[in-house]
């Protein structure tokens, strides 16, 4: 698993949060919160996404169970990155 398969399994990982939490909502019976009828949401959310399958990319998983943990997890580990890049920041 290279490249082009590589990066669908990230970006697939990433984008089955969202399939989760929509479901969540369908299966209880609640409003959708207003971000999903936002473009913008989509926009970053898809942003992400392809974020995720580019991570996969860079760290060379070859397997797609780890690419999709890694797709799902990419918000906390950008989140992580971020917060340990501020701290060296004058």
């Amino acid at each position: 698993m290279y490249g082009v398969n590589q990066f669908c399994w990230g970006f697939f990982g990433s984008m089955s949060v969202e399939i989760v939490l929509l479901c969540g909502y369908y299966r209880r019976g609640a409003t959708l919160p207003m971000r999903y009828r936002r473009p913008g949401f989509w926009l970053t959310r898809f942003l992400l996404a392809f974020l995720a399958g580019g991570l996969v990319v860079a760290y060379g998983i070859t397997t797609p169970l780890l690419a999709l943990h890694l797709g799902a997890a990419t918000p906390l580990v950008i989140q992580a990155l971020a917060h340990d890049s501020r701290r060296f920041i004058p």
